[in-house]
């Protein structure tokens, strides 16, 4: 057994494979994953309003402080502007589904005790009147890191409650609707005294220097920080490719902890476009190193080398993988070749990422690639995708001189990998043969 099948077989491998697995298959986690993805169709809206904005701005030459471009940026201030606040509802939606508790009222429940931690009322003066508003700063991508931890924490004080019958007892003559609203009076009670009254401390402790919601987000960020960095986000794409060595969705996985930063570094550079000022860098955005060619692992290098296999499976599985990995989608070549547990394959899937983050690393700070600015969650082609995120041709150019760098990198590992399958692709038709053939004996 070589050093790395050893490795892949020991004791931490193993236990930190477990520890994915338990984690993918949590409520809390799922309920994550499921939330944010509920929220990707308003996403997906900004973002085409953002481009049409560009292309008014770029092509058309209407002016950013102008009304109309005003006027049709306006859905965008909207969907990325209240993105903490839906994702917080829809969260709380899918996470009390799983407890078998009123969905609709546990995400009411949530999204009360959100407005009232990250949104905190102020007085407004206009001329000779005064009126109260909301301050809606903290309800965006900003307010995500807030936004997970009150939907988590309401329906798991409202599962306590409802575990213990804290509730309103009605009849069962009453219709549903009306006896999920009365059951859920006095868990809605306890989550709005809870986060309401830590609001109130939090505030009179820091003589209103300070809010509930900005403290949460400075704590949590505080681990983050360490791992938002450039040589953070490189153990980034090394823990996603161990995790999709061990079957499991390496995206999701290392996602979830970079994702309110992630959303969030993109709004900052929605707004800075959108007020024509220059974009700032965020080590977050070498995330996309990940997937820049073929999907996870960058993948498409290996497709192509596989498509002039030796090998009979390599070469099928690359014929049927070369389309989604045109569209970064790197499913049937990681459950196809395998990647999972190949170790391998395991090496130049971690190491190529790895490569190509410095890289975009170097691109970025000379000044060769465009910053993003653009937040797309979907799967386009491969040359597209860069261009959409960042509105500049030369982010296309750069990861297409990523497909002859990450191939050389697949290319000696491959051919290891490929005449492991030639050999073994003989034995079984030696086998066949014999099997077939009584009279052919074979040593």
């Amino acid at each position: 057994m070589s050093k790395i099948e050893k490795f892949a077989n020991s004791k931490f491998m193993t236990k930190l494979n477990e520890g994915s697995i338990k984690l993918s298959q949590s409520p809390a986690f799922s309920a994550i994953a499921t939330g944010m993805g509920s929220t990707m169709g308003l996403i997906m809206v900004g973002a085409v309003i953002q481009i049409i904005c560009a292309v008014m701005n770029l092509v058309f030459k209407v002016p950013i402080e102008s009304t109309l471009y005003q006027t049709v940026y306006m859905p965008y201030k909207l969907t990325m502007g209240l993105l903490g606040m839906f994702m917080c509802f829809s969260l709380a939606y899918n996470y009390a589904s799983k407890f078998k508790l009123s969905a609709l009222q546990s995400g009411f429940t949530a999204l009360v005790c959100f407005i009232l931690v990250s949104a905190p009322i102020q007085t407004v003066t206009q001329g000779k009147m005064s009126f109260d508003a909301l301050n809606l700063q903290g309800l965006g991508a900003n307010g995500i890191f807030v936004a997970i931890l009150v939907a988590l924490s309401t329906v798991r004080i409202t599962k306590v409650a409802t575990e213990r019958n804290w509730v309103i007892k009605m009849p069962d003559v009453i219709p549903e609707g009306v006896l999920n609203s009365f059951n859920n009076i006095i868990p809605a009670a306890i989550n709005i005294a809870v986060w309401y009254g830590l609001s109130i401390v939090i505030s009179n402790a820091t003589n209103g220097a300070s809010t509930l919601s900005g403290l949460i987000t400075y704590v949590i960020s505080i681990p983050v920080n360490y791992l938002v960095s450039v040589p953070g986000m490189a153990v980034v794409a090394i823990l996603s490719a161990i995790s999709w060595f061990f079957g499991i969705h390496g995206g999701s996985v290392v996602f979830t902890a970079i994702m309110p930063v992630y959303f969030a570094a993109y709004a900052t550079n929605a707004q800075l476009a959108a007020a024509g000022q220059p974009l700032e860098f965020n080590p977050v955005f070498l995330y996309g190193a990940l997937s820049i060619i073929g999907g996870s692992g960058n993948v498409l290098g290996l497709v192509l080398l596989g498509l002039k296999s030796k090998s009979k499976q390599i070469k099928a599985i690359s014929k049927a993988s070369i389309v989604p990995a045109l569209f970064n989608i790197s499913e049937p070549v990681v459950f196809g070749f395998p990647l999972m547990y190949n170790p391998i394959l395991l090496i130049p899937f971690a190491l190529n990422p790895v490569i190509v983050l410095v890289l975009m690393y170097g691109a970025w700070h000379f000044g060769l690639m465009g910053l993003p600015q653009v937040l797309l969650m979907t799967c386009l082609p491969i040359v597209l995708m860069p261009f959409l995120v960042s509105l500049d041709i030369r982010n296309s150019i750069f990861s297409i001189l990523m497909l002859p760098v990450t191939t050389l990198i697949w290319y000696p590992f491959f051919k290891v990998y490929e005449k492991q399958c030639v050999e073994k692709e003989k034995q079984e038709e030696l086998a066949m043969e014999g099997s077939n053939n009584p009279d052919i004996v074979t040593n």
